[in-house]
């Protein structure tokens, strides 16, 4: 039992050291929450409509330190089947918070088929964030 302490100790002791000196992010969105601390870092999630020409998409979080920029970005891929012509990444949401504020977007973005994409831009952040948007059979 001893050496499980022991063991638990030095590992505890690495994580805030490895935390201090160069931040944290781990999780995956819409599965787990996303935990950022103290760290730059630059995240995509691209989700593919296919069947739906909406896409509800709800960020919840503190930013407890530094600065989060969220994007959602649209794009319509090009299509053999309909003839239709690719339209270009476009921004379609895009806003800032800083320490202290809370994210809380809830939005549904209607700009048809395609692929939209979660933009989070983490500068020195720290803060826990919720990812939720339908699951790949719902599109």
């Amino acid at each position: 039992m001893r050496d499980l302490i022991i063991f638990v100790l030095i590992l505890t002791g690495i994580f805030f050291a490895i935390g201090e000196w160069r931040g944290w992010y781990l999780g995956i969105p819409n599965q787990t929450p996303v935990y950022v601390y103290k760290n730059d870092h630059y995240a995509r999630t691209p989700i593919r409509t296919v069947t739906r020409s909406d896409m509800p998409i709800a960020v919840n979080g503190l930013v407890r330190q530094g600065t989060v920029r969220m994007q959602v970005m649209f794009e319509s891929p090009a299509s053999f089947q309909t003839g239709a012509a690719a339209v270009p990444e476009r921004s379609v949401f895009d806003q800032a918070f800083s320490r202290g504020q809370r994210i809380a977007v809830d939005q549904v973005f209607s700009e048809g088929r395609g692929i939209y994409t979660i933009v989070m831009t983490y500068d020195n952040a720290s803060g826990t964030f919720r990812f939720t948007y339908p699951v790949a059979s719902q599109l």
